[in-house]
Formats: C-alpha cells, structure tokens, sequence
C-alpha cells in the first residue's frame, strides 16, 4: 500500500479510531522544534483527551518549557547504552502513534523500536521502513515545487494530518504583507520576561531602539565578518539613536564580548537558557544577524528580523514578509548547504550598507510594535 499520506486520508482515519496516547519526535534544533509548536497545538486540538508526548535531545528541551499542550517531555539520553535502555522502557510504554517529524537515521529506528501501532515519518525513503505513513518534505502547486518557510510546511503538515489548521498559513502565495500570522508566541520565555525587561532597560541607555545582533554561527559556512558586525553596531548607534546587544550562545561569548568591546555603546548579552534568550529577543525592536534559532525566537514573538543567508535557503526558513526582510548574494552555488566554504563569497559580498537599509525597511515596516504583547498560546 502507497504510504505516503494523500489529503483526506488520515481524517478518515481518525473517525475508526482515535489514538489515546501520541509520541511527536524532533530531537533537535532550536529553531525547528519551536516552529513545530503549531502541529502540537493542532493536536491538542484535535484529541483532547490523548496523552501528548515530546522527544527531543536535552539541550532542546527547555524549548518546550510552559507548552500546555505536552503532557510529559522525553529527552533522549545522550549515550548508546542510555538510548538502548530508553527505547525499551519506550516500548514497554508503548503510544498508540509516532509521528517522527525529523526523519533522521536515530529519530527513524527510535520510532520504530518504540511499536506503536501508527508510526508517520518524513519521506526520506531510506528509512521509510521505519513507519506505516510518511509525510511529505515537498509541497507542489500546479506540479511546481513550492518553497516556503518552515513554518508554513508545518501548516501543511497539520491539514495533511487531518487536524484543524490556520488558514492563514500555509505553502502558497501570501505576498510580503506581515498580518501576524508568524507570531504564534514562545511559552518558554514566560519564566524569563521581568529578567528580560531588566536586562533591555539597562542595554537601552534612553536610546529610541534596541537591536540584537548574533554573529555566531555554528557553522563556518553561515558566518559574516565580524568587522562589518561592528560596523553595523556603530551605524546603528550613529543613524537610527539604536542600542546595540549582542547576543550569544554556547562558545561564542568571546565573540559577542570581542564585538560589543569594539563598538562604543554596544554590550554583550548575560549568559541566558532558553528562555531567557526567548525572552530577551522579545524585548528588542529588531533582531540582525546569520540564519540561527534566536531568529526563529524572533519570528514567533513578532519581532523584525534581517538575515544574512549563505548556504541556506531564505524561501525555507525565514517569512520573507515585509518585517522580517532577508540578504543573499547572487552567487550560482546558492544554497550549497556547505558546513565549510572557502571563500566565503555569498555571505562576503553582503556590506554594511544593505544591512543597514534592510533594518531600517524592518523597523518601519513594525511601526510601533509594542515590545511586549500576549501571544496565542501563551
């Protein structure tokens, strides 16, 4: 039987019988797991009374921090022998459905292993093995391949799952027009607002904006040069009256602390979690940088964004709307998809000038945006 799922099949499904307890699996990133959120809500929404599990890896799990839609977070142990010995306890335990939204060779055998009656992939046809359905990692209109922001394919997701889904979103033509249709809130960052407004009110210094800018990058392949972040820093403090904080994550403190020393007037973040980075992205009225999961944090919270993309597709992970507003140069290798890349042309050839004019096309395009606001979901 074809196991990739058509439009209407698993509602019809779910009429036979309803699965008492769900396992969603996404063991990483940042940025993903935050923007697979609507697919638990729709969920919830659709099975009220199931258990609704979640697994991630450790370093992901405070993602899913003030969710009321989870039940019970999974993490993953790290080591072979902890992960042998938590997908028997899995098994023992075992959930009516997996849906494994990540489709990896670990996340596939996990979700094999764990022997729910309905187990849903991704189609990556190597592991398809490992489940009963699969789920698309395309969407086509009219026979042409759509791209569309992470978020939007997770829309689509939920309809082909049969759940009720926001027409608002979705793979399509939507134009730039910003309606608020990305800013479905981070729970996370509930636990870290009084400490965030503290930290932004210092950073501030009385000046008319605050801009976060994150100039980490875990990958070579993403990084832009850390003088034109500087020099992004000084323009915004001279121009547009802009306090600058630089923002950070495990091992780029010396970074962030190296750029903020080299630009009067900029500082570098406190160490955060989760959800105090969530938090503190929420109180800024722009956030700059290289394609990384504080960008999807400000995505979420409805804060502008401009992002540097190099070996990665803007049409896949960023709204490309009028307030989140992307770079990338027009090189014939786009998207490499590189970790490493020597020269780096696409993201070397993006200057301080186009930065600068994308940030002030995003921050008018927010108007008076509030620097805090409640969110669905929260």
């Amino acid at each position: 039987m074809e196991k990739l799922i058509a439009p209407g099949r698993m509602a019809e499904r779910w009429r036979r019988g309803e699965p008492s307890s769900i396992l969603v699996v996404r063991l990483k990133a940042l940025g993903d797991i935050v923007l697979s959120l609507p697919i638990v809500r729709a969920l919830r929404a659709r099975f009220p009374g199931s258990r609704i599990r979640y697994l991630c890896r450790e370093r992901y799990a405070a993602a899913l921090a003030g969710v009321r839609e989870i039940d019970e977070k999974l993490v993953l142990p790290e080591t072979a022998a902890g992960q042998a010995r938590f997908a028997a306890a899995l098994r023992r335990d075992r959930p009516d459905c997996v849906i494994d939204l990540l489709g990896s060779p670990r996340s596939a055998v996990l979700s094999a292993l764990c022997g729910a009656r309905l187990r849903i992939g991704m189609d990556t046809r190597r592991h398809n093995w490992c489940y009963h359905l699969v789920l698309p990692r395309a969407f086509y209109r009219g026979g042409e391949r759509v791209k569309c922001y992470t978020l939007d394919s997770n829309e689509e997701i939920v309809r082909l799952l049969g759940l009720p889904a926001d027409e608002r979103r979705g793979c399509g033509e939507r134009g730039a027009r910003d309606d608020g249709r990305y800013a479905i809130g981070f729970p996370a960052a509930e636990s870290g607002r009084d400490w965030a407004r503290s930290v932004a009110a210092a950073a501030s210094r009385g000046r008319a904006l605050l801009v976060g800018l994150v100039p980490g990058a875990l990958y070579q392949a993403k990084s832009w040069r850390e003088e034109y972040f500087i020099e992004i820093a000084r323009r915004l403090r001279d121009t547009m009256n802009a306090a600058v904080i630089v923002l950070w994550g495990p091992g780029e403190r010396a970074l962030a602390e190296w750029i903020a020393s080299n630009a009067p007037g900029a500082a570098a973040a406190p160490e955060t979690g989760v959800a105090r980075l969530g938090a503190l992205v929420g109180e800024l009225d722009c956030l700059v940088g290289i394609d990384s999961g504080p960008k999807h944090l400000a995505v979420v919270q409805g804060v502008p964004t401009v992002t540097l993309f190099g070996p990665t597709d803007p049409r896949i992970w960023d709204p490309m709307t009028e307030r989140h507003r992307t770079l990338r140069a027009a090189v014939e290798c786009f998207p490499c998809r590189k970790k490493e890349c020597v020269p780096n042309l696409c993201l070397d050839r993006i200057t301080p000038d186009m930065v600068m004019a994308e940030i002030e096309a995003a921050v008018a395009a927010a108007g008076d945006r509030p620097r805090r606001r409640d969110f669905p979901g929260e």
